[in-house]
């Protein structure tokens, strides 16, 4: 392994009680991120700290760029919507009768579908699952019985998906059938349980490397396309949350973090929690797919 990095924190004035969920949108050269508690969507210019926020019902885990200039897909305490003008419009409410489970982590495959995964907000054990909306807005469970479903990519190729579900403290990894957006033959990656925290968000680079937020853990983890643990990103606060590649070249590693169950002594010894980090780490991520709007949604 090589000596770890220091992550810097940008976007100053942005301080957030449960940060999550970064994503470049290189569309707009715009980074977006949510405060999953206090229901917040934030778009930021990173270059000139400029940030926009749009708050939305209840809580929201995820939020992705769409097709559709303007529209954004989000992963909310009810489901799966698109936001428009600040405006919210229900793609799907698996969860309008579910107080007790909140949506979590998502992402958009390869193919344009809407990935994303929930948990109770006690974290019960078995409560959660991970959902695939697709593009003619049909909506089916890939996973159930999960407790924590967190990050998740996908190979370059499409084939492989890689996925968290936190209490494991392994990355797992599926074949996908890009075809049928489908999983199988799920394997253990990488095991995490001797890294300090548990695993959380994930992005994958151009090189095939896994870059794991480990939430209590202070830091980033970069796994090799082998499972073996390769650069650490260090910061000085320790709920780490997600992460992801952007910038002008995508060289640059944005990441979000949490204020989540620290205590006021910890979060004097924190000042930064909260806030957005980024890293330059030597290695370039891949542009992110767009959700494919479903047919018929209309504006």
């Amino acid at each position: 392994m090589v000596d770890p990095l220091l992550a810097q924190r940008v976007l100053p004035d942005v301080s957030l009680v449960h940060g999550e969920g970064v994503v470049w949108d290189a569309g707009r050269a715009r980074l977006l991120f949510v405060d999953i508690p206090e229901g917040r969507i934030l778009d930021a210019d990173v270059t000139t700290g400029e940030v926009r926020s749009v708050s939305v019902p209840g809580t929201v885990g995820a939020v992705h760029p769409c097709d559709e200039p303007g529209a954004l897909v989000i992963a909310d305490s009810d489901g799966i919507a698109l936001v428009r003008g600040g405006q919210v419009e229900r793609l799907s409410g698996f969860l309008a009768d579910r107080p007790d489970v909140r949506m979590n982590d998502a992402n958009v495959d390869p193919a344009g579908r809407y990935i994303a995964g929930s948990m109770a907000f006690g974290a019960t054990p078995g409560a959660a699952h991970l959902w695939r909306l697709d593009p003619d807005g049909g909506l089916h469970t890939l996973l159930d019985d999960l407790t924590i479903s967190n990050g998740i990519d996908w190979s370059a190729d499409g084939t492989r998906c890689f996925f968290v579900d936190s209490p494991t403290e392994r990355v797992d990894v599926f074949d996908y059938d890009l075809t049928t957006g489908t999983l199988s033959g799920r394997r253990t990656f990488a095991d995490t349980s001797a890294i300090p925290g548990i695993p959380d968000g994930l992005t994958l680079d151009a090189d095939g490397g896994v870059w794991v937020a480990f939430f209590g853990g202070s830091r980033i983890q970069r796994f090799a396309p082998d499972g073996s643990q390769d650069v650490t990103v260090e910061l000085p606060v320790s709920k780490v949350t997600s992460c992801c590649f952007g910038g002008p070249d995508l060289t640059e590693l944005y990441i979000s973090t949490s204020t989540e169950g620290l205590s006021s002594e910890e979060r004097a010894a924190q000042p930064d929690a909260g806030g957005v980090f980024r890293a330059v780490t030597g290695h370039r991520g891949r542009r992110g797919a767009l959700f494919a709007v479903p047919k018929g949604s209309g504006s």
